[in-house]
């Protein structure tokens, strides 16, 4: 089972995520944008960091891309997941210069989602 902090500014997306995730048996944190994220990270940092981040790209405030890049500025090499609807804004080519492990395109594909997490997380939880 993995650790898995969700990062997105909908409602919908983050519940709909948490669930299936947790059906999968994967522990689920949440976020309801960047700034609860590294808040999350920082409370969580003495018992435990997250096995991966999924961070939606455009969130209002702090991205998922300021999350990451604050993330891998602090030295964190924890997986990140880039989702967003925005490919041409913050597709796979920026996710990836900004650090991240991985980009989906939303809508999301759940096995696909599911492939990622066990790659970047050595099977956590499958």
């Amino acid at each position: 089972m993995a650790r898995i902090l969700v990062a997105d500014d909908s409602e919908t997306i983050l519940l709909l995520l948490k669930t299936r995730l947790e059906m999968e048996g994967h522990e689920v944190i949440t976020a309801a944008d960047g700034e609860e994220a590294v808040e999350q990270l920082r409370d969580r940092a003495a018992d435990g960091a997250p096995d991966l981040l999924l961070l939606d790209a455009m969130m209002p405030g702090k991205s998922g891309l300021d999350v990451l890049r604050e993330t891998r500025a602090a030295g964190s090499r924890i997986p990140v997941l880039i989702v967003s609807a925005h490919g041409e804004k913050a597709g796979p080519d920026r996710s990836g210069e900004a650090g991240a492990d991985g980009y989906l395109g939303k809508p999301i594909d759940f096995d696909e989602l599911l492939r990622k997490i066990a790659e970047l997380t050595g099977g956590a939880g499958t």
